[in-house]
């Protein structure tokens, strides 16, 4: 498998791609740095099946083994679109709504009500999202609730956090089985 760029990745670069009306939540990575971080929410992606965006320059190769370590092998099953930048991101995919994930959102995440459409869009690990991104809609800026003394969660743990609340909200978990079922 290429790492750098998958077919479905070409195909949202060179045409316009329209993910309208998903039943489900996609999740986005606005320039990730951190092989494992990547790996491990490509991972849970590919385990949830939500799509997963990656936005901007990111800070490392997929080539690098870190990121093919943590994303074992489900980088197949990843359904990955990769975006120049956060313009190409909303003008190519045309998502519902956008949750801008940061530790400044004035609402917590157990207050937002999701949508199906509706996208979880998280910063870079070292500085969190854009000034202007989180300044373009307020209203949609979520934080994970935790004690004030923590500055941050780890990304990939702020992903699987965020994406399962949503999952639970649109009781998309139909698509998902329990492996804890012992029918299964």
């Amino acid at each position: 498998m290429n790492f750098e760029l998958t077919a479905k990745a070409r195909e949202a670069e060179n045409s316009k791609l329209r993910i309208q009306n998903s039943k489900f939540l996609s999740v986005a990575l606005y320039e990730p740095e951190i092989p494992p971080n990547a790996g491990n929410i490509a991972r849970l992606c590919a385990a949830t099946g939500t799509p997963l965006h990656l936005i901007g320059r990111l800070g490392f190769s997929f080539r690098h083994p870190d990121a093919r370590r943590a994303g074992m092998d489900y980088w197949d099953q990843v359904e990955l679109y990769r975006h120049i930048n956060f313009g190409d991101f909303v003008g190519s995919v045309d998502p519902g709504r956008v949750w801008a994930m940061t530790t400044h959102g004035k609402m917590s995440l157990w207050e937002a009500s999701f949508e199906p459409g509706d996208t979880l869009l998280f910063g870079p690990e070292s500085r969190g999202l854009p000034t202007d991104i989180l300044e373009a809609s307020p209203t949609r800026c979520l934080r994970i609730p935790m004690r004030s003394e923590a500055r941050s969660l780890n990304l990939a743990t702020a992903v699987g956090i965020a994406l399962y609340e949503g999952l639970r909200q649109l009781q998309s978990d139909s698509r998902l089985v329990d492996t804890a079922d012992p029918a299964v």
